[in-house]
């Protein structure tokens, strides 16, 4: 089928990764939101990151997103990049790098040595030479943004160890990075803290300027709480693992013929989602994992609308229904009921990227790196009454080590 003669309607995926964004535009169509109205501004809205100062868009970007998707996601403004420090000068998108350097923020992240984030160690030595060997394998001459990768596992570390703020100061000094942020996990499964009381001390004790953390509908109260407090201080928020459970719902043949309902027209899970997330006044930003054009015009698009409506509302009740009994909130309160200590919340966490992600191989990967997995549940049952999503914690382990171990 020649491109001047395409319907908008009828793209499909193959077409459009074969024709590009360019071969869209040059058929008369817009290549970011064809299909929808031309009242919808082509710009994702933008807001200030906390203490950071930085304008950012209000879906960021990643660097495993699909390389197809990229220049489109650049044409709607994303100028923020998780996990930059992964391209080289081969594989950074010429998208981005035909744009002003000032123009856009890249992010390294910075990992503990010695081990994965529960077993290494914080070391800034080695951090620092870490963001100094990842600059020469980028070839960037800085980085917008050092994130402290996972964060730390209790207050206590916080206190004593100041090993990855002291790598950032030097750096800093350097010209080799501009702002210090993390991203935060719960640690009660190694006798850590929860995330949410490790960012308040944050947020009122050390020079961090903002964090990325899970944050989805039906979010703990002391997520909630956190991410306004967080607002309160100037804290810079990001949102991670945002989709809960929609990778799985939308392909339920049985939730589909819900949908179908007329209470349900003008809405779906991952629309309904993104509006959810984006009119929250205290949350700054969000990373969705985007593998389609369809689902980047659907995340975009509802984006750039932001409000959230009756129709959006009753999606998002529905999901939350489909989600209770199967789906986890990786809010790791069972964790602090397990006497075996098992990683409950990661375990999950790992089912998600498999069910919902479709990256089978990264789930499994990163489930055979647990010191204890599934197989180390005992059976005692003390887990259950803990979760709030009404999950059957048990037999889901077995089932998760069944499709992961």
């Amino acid at each position: 089928m020649k491109i001047e003669n395409w319907n908008p309607s009828e793209i499909t995926r193959r077409q459009f990764i074969r024709t590009g964004a360019a071969g869209l535009a040059a058929a008369g169509m817009n290549p970011l939101v064809f299909g929808q109205t031309s009242k919808v501004p082509l710009k994702l809205p933008m807001r200030r990151y906390g203490r950071t100062g930085l304008n950012i868009s209000s879906i960021i970007g990643a660097s495993n997103m699909t390389p197809e998707l990229i220049p489109l996601a650049v044409k709607a403004g994303v100028n923020y990049w998780h996990k930059a420090d992964k391209w080289t000068p081969e594989t950074m998108p010429a998208a981005i790098k035909s744009q002003p350097r000032e123009s856009y923020y890249m992010e390294i992240i910075v990992p503990r040595v010695r081990g994965n984030h529960r077993t290494g160690v914080i070391e800034e030595e080695e951090h620092y030479q870490y963001v100094k060997d990842s600059l020469k394998k980028s070839g960037l001459r800085y980085f917008d943004v050092f994130k402290h990768y996972f964060g730390y596992h209790s207050i206590e570390e916080v206190k004593t160890n100041a090993g990855m703020i002291r790598a950032f100061e030097r750096l800093k000094k350097e010209g080799l990075v501009k702002h210090l942020v993390l991203s935060q996990h719960h640690y009660n499964d190694i006798g850590g803290d929860m995330a949410y009381d490790i960012l308040e001390y944050l947020i009122d004790n050390t020079p961090y300027e903002g964090v990325q953390l899970f944050f989805s509908y039906g979010a703990p109260k002391e997520m909630e709480e956190v991410v306004a407090y967080a607002k309160k201080k100037d804290f810079g928020t990001i949102a991670m693992k945002t989709m809960k459970g929609i990778g799985r719902a939308i392909e339920d043949d049985n939730l589909k013929a819900i949908l179908e309902d007329p209470r349900f027209k003008g809405s779906r899970p991952g629309e309904a989602t993104v509006k959810w997330l984006m009119s929250n006044p205290n949350l700054d930003a969000a990373v969705i994992a985007m593998k389609s054009f369809a689902e980047m015009e659907e995340n975009f698009g509802a984006a750039m609308q932001a409000s959230l409506g009756a129709h959006d509302r009753r999606v998002l009740d529905q999901l939350a229904a489909y989600n209770d009994g199967r789906t986890c909130m990786l809010c790791s309160e069972c964790v602090s009921k397990c006497s075996e200590d098992i990683a409950i919340a990661d375990i999950f966490r790992y089912e998600r990227y498999a069910m919902d992600y479709h990256e089978l191989d990264r789930a499994r990967k990163e489930y055979s790196l647990l010191t204890k997995n599934g197989t180390s549940c005992i059976s005692c049952g003390d887990c259950m009454s803990a979760c709030g999503s009404h999950i059957n914690i048990m037999e889901k382990l077995k089932d998760v080590h069944s499709l992961l171990g």
